[in-house]
């Protein structure tokens, strides 16, 4: 007798089947019917034409024939698992460049590395953040994250997760300040990213942020300018004035107590987006790196 699709199908479960004694243990272990497990078992019965199991009240037994059958068809199982699992975790080794802005990656990407690297331990992220921008024209990447509009012609992009923008100040700022009083801004200096997206103006996130507000007649000019937001945010914690900051890079310092917010934060008018070379997708660590990223990113 021969191998066929029938015998191959129903081996699995006479392989569960036989390890439990029990048609409607091996039914849960496979997510079928307790019926299904007994109609493959019979189909099988019937393709070699032997009994493998004698049938009692609360469960099975082996026949001779059975016995002998589970003692080569296991190991074979087995082994084909154990190969199968080879194959696919090769998918998943090896390194995946990813580019982005160093605010981002300190702040953000960096304190969640850790559980990627224990559902993929295989998978080595190569992480490379230069400029307060991202430079995505020589296409040294695998996988990017840029804040911004959206618009990356010849690449493609999946939109991550959204950014909301609020003042902060530290609590002695806080507590000097009637925040609710007109054009409270203006007795303080205002902290500036002089670079949050491409092509933006060196006030564009405050101008932003008050517009959004109604807060009119706040000079935006004034104040201390940084090229870098994690830059703004520290000059904040030392006292130096209000920064615009950002939701996403900035949760340690308002838990901690070290800035407070005086006003709502208000959604920006970019967000965070995966970019990747057309057609990355297909390359199962990129896609692995993508996904878990697109996760992270819509957790609360």
């Amino acid at each position: 007798m021969h191998l066929n699709s029938q015998i191959l199908a129903a081996l699995k479960t006479f392989e569960a089947a036989a390890r439990l004694r029990s048609f409607s243990q091996a039914a849960a272990e496979l997510s079928i019917t307790p019926g299904a497990v007994s109609q493959q078992i019979k189909n099988l019965e019937t393709q070699i034409g032997t009994g493998l199991f004698t049938r009692k009240t609360r469960q099975v037994e082996l026949t001779p024939q059975g016995a002998q059958l589970y003692e080569t068809a296991r190991p074979a199982l087995l082994s084909l698992d154990s190969c199968l699992g080879r194959i696919k975790r090769s998918d998943l080794e090896g390194s995946v460049r990813l580019r982005s802005i160093p605010s981002f990656v300190f702040k953000w990407l960096i304190p969640r590395l850790g559980g990627f690297q224990k559902r993929f331990p295989d998978i080595r992220i190569e992480t490379f953040a230069e400029g307060s921008l991202l430079d995505l024209r020589a296409r040294d990447f695998d996988i990017a994250i840029d804040y911004g509009v959206g618009d990356y012609p010849g690449l493609s992009s999946t939109l991550m997760m959204d950014e909301y923008l609020f003042p902060v100040v530290s609590p002695e700022y806080f507590s000097a300040i009637d925040w609710q009083m007109d054009g409270a801004l203006n007795r303080v200096p205002l902290l500036h990213d002089t670079a949050p997206w491409a092509n933006a103006e060196p006030d564009a996130e405050w101008r932003y942020f008050l517009d959004v507000n109604g807060m009119k007649d706040i000079d935006t000019s004034r104040g201390h300018y940084f090229n870098r937001g994690d830059m703004a945010i520290k000059a904040a914690v030392a006292g130096l004035g209000a920064a615009i900051a950002r939701e996403s890079l900035i949760t340690e310092e308002i838990i901690r107590g070290r800035l407070i917010a005086p006003y709502e934060k208000r959604q920006c008018r970019c967000s965070y987006y995966i970019i990747y070379p057309q057609g990355a997708l297909k390359n199962p660590r990129i896609k692995a790196v993508h996904d878990w990223l697109l996760e992270i990113g819509n957790q609360p």
